[in-house]
């Protein structure tokens, strides 16, 4: 049977009833470590404590299972079982914590919980239905990372696709036009990141993720090599590409009007050092002023004023005709 639809279901219910009792709950901008939902303690903060939320769904006829990989249940996960009886339409819900979890029957590399058929009578369950002391322990746990500031932080690198496209046929015109004898390479997105990178001076001794978002309406995977072309994206489930330079690549191709998902992202944005925004777009600043405002640092990759940019604003700025023309294998003597 497909859970996906009640699962999606679960997730709007888990998520009202999270509301309900004053917690902050966002819809992560990918899918990480069997991440559906995040629970959060102060998004007007630079560091904030979270808990990764996994959402699950069952309609019991017979006997059922749930199975969650090893790898994903450490201290700061949860995961919350949403059953329903087929028959008598009757609806349960059950949370469980990392002890709860490590307790289950082991599988090879998953933790595996069975269902029975009479589940709601048996002690396993009754003692873990979602109430006012699981919630509790969810602020328990939100306390216990900001007093041990167990809460590590990343480096966004943000990439608008419709002005990427635009800004590479006109830095190669320019270039093509400057250096009309010379074979230029073809841009690549591990050689822009690489370069914006270096270009800012930026330690990768934390994670960096890169997220692209371009419009299945523009051409930008014929000039600048993304890797595999996906429909879908990190909004809706992608895994990060293992990538050359170290670092996790996330791509949306949408139908959508790119800024509004650059805008969705931004908003969604927590724990990070430094944000990397390719972009030439003054709707972004607003969504930019409120994260430096929470200690994030900003570098804004885009076009200068005598290129046409109306961007106009109080953070760090490069132009991006210059890491763009080391992409495609310009020396620095030659920009």
């Amino acid at each position: 049977m497909d859970n996906k639809p009640l699962e999606l279901q679960a997730e709007k219910l888990i998520e009202h009833k999270l509301i309900k009792y004053g917690l902050l709950v966002t819809k992560p901008s990918f899918d990480k470590e069997g991440t559906d939902l995040l629970i959060i303690k102060d998004i007007s903060t630079k560091i904030t404590p979270f808990i990764k939320v996994q959402c699950k769904g069952r309609t019991l006829k017979t006997n059922s299972s749930v199975i969650i990989k090893k790898k994903y249940v450490n201290e700061n996960f949860v995961l919350f079982l949403y059953v329903e009886e087929e028959n008598s339409k009757d609806d349960f819900l059950y949370v469980f914590f990392e002890s709860d979890i490590k307790n289950w029957r082991i599988e090879k590399e998953s933790f595996d919980l069975a269902i029975p058929r009479n589940f709601q009578t048996k002690e396993e369950f009754k003692k873990r239905v979602f109430n006012k002391e699981a919630i509790m322990k969810i602020e328990n746990i939100l306390l216990r990372q900001a007093v041990n500031q167990l809460i590590k932080t990343s480096n966004f690198i943000i990439i608008d696709g419709i002005f990427l496209e635009k800004v590479a046929k006109e830095t190669q015109r320019f270039y093509q036009k400057l250096y009309p004898e010379k074979t230029f390479q073809k841009l690549s997105i591990d050689a822009i990141v690489d370069q914006l990178l270096t270009y800012t001076h930026i330690e990768r001794k934390n994670e960096v993720n890169c997220y692209l978002i371009y419009s299945e309406h523009f051409n930008l995977e014929y000039l600048v090599d993304i890797g595999e072309i996906t429909k879908h994206g990190f909004f809706m489930g992608d895994m990060p590409e293992s990538v050359g330079c170290n670092y996790n690549l996330y791509k949306q191709k949408t139908a959508d009007i790119v800024s509004f998902k650059v805008e969705e992202l931004l908003n969604r944005i927590i724990n990070v050092d430094n944000i990397l925004l390719v972009a030439d777009d003054f709707a972004y600043v607003p969504y930019l002023q409120d994260l430096k405002e929470r200690g994030v640092e900003i570098v804004i990759f885009q076009c200068s004023e005598n290129s046409g940019s109306r961007m106009y604003h109080q953070f760090k700025w490069a132009n991006v005709i210059y890491p763009l023309g080391l992409a495609m294998g310009l020396k620095e003597y030659e920009l």
